[in-house]
């Protein structure tokens, strides 16, 4: 987790997928929220967003394929 941080775990966060195997962190908040990225630079240590799934990113949220 000390490679990813709170985006690991939030609610908000979903797993992104590259052709080539590369894994993102996308933040839904910057959806609504101007102060939120849509790709955080991680580790995220700290985030006024963050909210705990207790199951993790990886396993809760489906991946998503993005072809580059």
């Amino acid at each position: 987790m000390d490679r990813i941080g709170l985006c690991q775990t939030c609610a908000f966060s979903r797993v992104i997928e590259n052709a080539r195997g590369g894994r993102f962190y996308l933040c839904r908040l910057w959806e609504r929220d101007s102060r939120f990225v849509k790709y955080p630079a991680l580790p995220v240590k700290r985030c006024a967003g963050y909210s705990p799934t207790g199951g993790g990113a990886q396993r809760s949220a489906p991946k998503r394929r993005l072809l580059i």
